[in-house]
Formats: structure tokens, sequence, C-alpha cells
């Protein structure tokens, strides 16, 4: 007949097996690779980063207090974003720059007046946007239209300091050509204006429209031409 002890001593064989197994089974798990594809239904975050292997971010998306100032996210050069925050999304090339993103607002006020927009953009590298897509509307005004903008190939630093020289000079070519390198122009516009027209409007270097051809709401289309200080030179259908 089994004694006491005997029947301690199995248990305690038992005990000791399933234990090694146990932490067998943990030990194993905890050095797994944990990449499997996790599945949400629904999840709430004020910021999400997309970075790759070695932990560089190349898109970040996030709610107006955690949007990031423009800069460079290798050397956390950056500079204070201007006017209000929005939500939105960012993206970042291969030299830490921010490269492009989108925003978006809506604000109503108590009085009824409101104001919405969003752009999304794309920049050139190492400056600001090229292009973009923009939508502003302030109480029933609105404009909406695929944009390209031309940026100066010249540091910030340069462009602030043509800036100054530009003002300092009389209207001119000389004074045209330092503004061309001290900030960004619209070149094209194609879209739906104010006045609810469709309109295509072709720029020069300074940003100032020469072509001008728009489709009213009414269905009336004409064709101007335009001279440097903005006066019609050329209409077409004639009148």
């Amino acid at each position: 007949m089994e004694t006491q002890l005997a029947r301690d001593m199995r248990l305690l064989k038992i005990y000791a097996l399933l234990s090694s197994v146990g932490w067998g089974v943990l030990t194993l798990a905890a050095f797994a690779p944990h990449n499997r594809k996790q599945r949400f239904e629904e999840i709430d975050v004020e910021r999400m980063n997309v970075v790759e292997k070695d932990g560089q971010i190349k898109l970040v998306i996030a709610n107006k207090e955690r949007f990031p100032d423009p800069g460079n996210v290798l050397t956390g050069a950056y500079t204070k974003r201007a006017g209000l925050r929005s939500p939105g999304i960012l993206y970042y090339n291969e030299a830490g720059d921010e490269c492009g993103g989108l925003i978006f607002t809506g604000k109503q006020e108590p009085d009824g007046k409101y104001v919405a927009g969003a752009l999304m953009t794309f920049d050139k590298f190492r400056s600001d946007q090229v292009m973009g897509i923009k939508y502003e509307e302030a109480d029933g005004k609105r404009v909406v239209g695929f944009n390209v903008w031309d940026q100066p190939d010249v540091s910030g630093e340069e462009q602030r300091a043509k800036l100054a020289q530009a003002r300092a000079l009389a209207a001119g070519p000389e004074r045209d050509a330092l503004l061309r390198q001290s900030g960004a122009f619209q070149r094209v516009f194609v879209g739906r204006g104010q006045n609810k027209s469709a309109v295509v409007t072709l720029s020069d270097g300074n940003g100032r429209p020469r072509i001008r051809m728009a489709v009213s709401e009414e269905g009336a289309s004409k064709l101007e031409f335009l001279d440097a200080a903005g006066k019609v030179i050329e209409t077409l259908p004639r009148q």
C-alpha cells in the first residue's frame, strides 16, 4: 500500500514537471516576434506616428493640440506654425523634412457667421508648397480649386533678405527680380471663384494674372488678356 510520503513525492514530481512546461511556454512567448497584424474595431488616439524600422517618422496623423510644427524630424529644427492649429496629416521625406500634408477646419460663431477650409499640399524640396488643392469659405463666399505656386530657389534667410531689399526699391524690373526670389507666387489656378464662375487663371513670375478664362453660373464665357498692371487689354469674344 502506497505510503503518504510516496504519494507526496509523486505529486511533487508532477507539479515540478508542469511548472517547467509552463515556464518554457512563457519564455518562448516572451521571445517570439511581435509582428503579427493586429485588428481593432475602434481606437481613440490623439496622435499617431507611422515610422520606418529605424524609427524615422514618415507620416503623422494628429489632432490640433498635437499637430507638429513645420521642420525636420531628424535634426529637431522646427519653426512655430503660423496661424490657427488644425487637425490633419503631415508627410516627411527621406531627409526628414515635412514635404506636404492635409489640414482642415470649420467653425461657426453664435451669431451664425462661419469660416471653413481645407488644404492638401505638396512641397518643394526644403521649401514650401508648390502644388495643392484648396477650399476656403466664409459666410457663403467660397473659393475652391487646384493651385500651382512658384517657390524661389534660395534659402529662407536669402528670401527674407531679398524681400527687405525689394521693399526699399521702386516698382520696376530690379524690384520684380528680387520679389521672385523672396516669396511664393501663384502661377496657376483652376477652380470656382467667389462669384460662382468656373475660372482658369494663368499668372506671370510675380503672381500677376495675365490670362483669365471664365464661365459664369449662367453660362456666359469669356477669355481675357491682362497687362502687368492688371488692366484687360483684350477680351474674347470681342464686345
